[in-house]
């Protein structure tokens, strides 16, 4: 290969590799830093010493409990910008005696996990509630700010807190907290024996269910997925007078170590491809493209017109001695 062949390949490989450094930071963006459309993961939260109220028996009881919550994907109705998911959340004891369930189908931001309103959405089969906020997860790059996310149990948008940088199993990530006081849980109650409620007299009494929560996300940033979660519920039944009222759940909910462990191995995935696309690739495919083209222009030069005359050629100086 002549040195004028191998300037020009060299010359081309460069403007290629440069030109490939942002493209393939928008490339990656734009198909791997996104939600998936398919999903199909279950996470559990254990409460190892609750307080309750059995509706089965009503009676109220102590022992742990696990908060079950599903994802599954509606691939058919997602699209290049927003995912569409079902979530369904059962509270239960050890034995899988079931205390309570929440069902919720909603569409999403795939970029930004921001709720988008449309595609059959509902609660608990309400089609009339408007979700908003944050849904299943946070952006990609979570910033160290502020966010508003839709809690199931209240049923409307609760601010979350940004408190700072904590590690998880080594990981670094961000926490976020929802302190949210005393409310009025949407939604009709069923009555309870007076007797539950220190009351005189026989028969059952109506009740409204207020509900303290206090519960705090482990984001891991590149990624926004939370990895991990402690929840501390505390629901109260309340008579209409006030006079009345029974504790029907006091549980400090923890993400369970295996999905926690789950969650950062997914949350590596894209770190690793933050590191490729964020730093790898520019650098590596910067300095080569630059040293490609560096190269080129040194080959060149030296074929150029003026640097071959400024070459003597010993026959040449052999015959002009002569």
């Amino acid at each position: 290969m002549s040195r004028t062949t191998l300037a020009l390949v060299l010359a081309a490989t460069g403007a290629f590799l440069l030109t490939m450094v942002p493209l393939m930071r928008w490339h990656v963006s734009a198909r791997v830093f996104v939600a998936p459309l398919e999903q199909q993961t279950m996470t559990r939260s254990v409460a190892e010493s609750a307080t309750y109220l059995d509706p089965a028996t009503m009676k109220p009881q102590r022992g742990p409990l696990v908060l079950t919550r599903w994802l599954i994907g509606d691939v058919l109705a997602g699209d290049e910008r927003r995912a569409v998911w079902t979530e369904s959340v059962s509270l239960a004891t050890r034995d899988d005696r079931r205390l309570d369930y929440h069902e919720r189908r909603l569409a999403f931001d795939r970029r930004t996990g921001v709720i988008v309103n449309c595609c059959g959405e509902y609660l608990d089969e309400d089609a009339r509630i408007k979700q908003s906020g944050q849904a299943y997860r946070w952006p990609f790059g979570a910033e160290p700010r502020d966010y508003t996310l839709f809690d199931l149990r209240l049923r409307r948008a609760v601010p979350v807190t940004y408190e700072g940088v904590e590690r998880v199993r080594g990981v670094e990530t961000h926490r976020y907290a929802q302190r949210t006081p005393r409310q009025l849980v949407p939604g009709e109650q069923p009555p309870v024996p007076r007797r539950l409620l220190g009351l005189k007299g026989a028969g059952d009494v109506g009740v409204a269910r207020y509900a303290e929560i206090r519960r705090t996300f482990w984001v891991e940033p590149v990624s926004g997925l939370p990895v991990k979660t402690a929840d501390r519920v505390t629901e109260t039944l309340v008579t209409a007078d006030g006079s009345g009222r029974l504790v029907a759940l006091d549980a400090d909910f923890t993400t369970a170590a295996g999905d926690v462990r789950a969650a950062l191995e997914t949350a590596a995935f894209y770190r690793r491809w933050e590191l490729i696309a964020g730093t790898v690739a520019p650098v590596g495919g910067g300095l080569l493209g630059a040293g490609c083209v560096a190269a080129a222009l040194w080959l060149a030069r030296r074929r150029s017109p003026a640097a071959q005359d400024q070459q003597q050629v010993p026959g040449d100086e052999l015959a002009d001695a002569r």
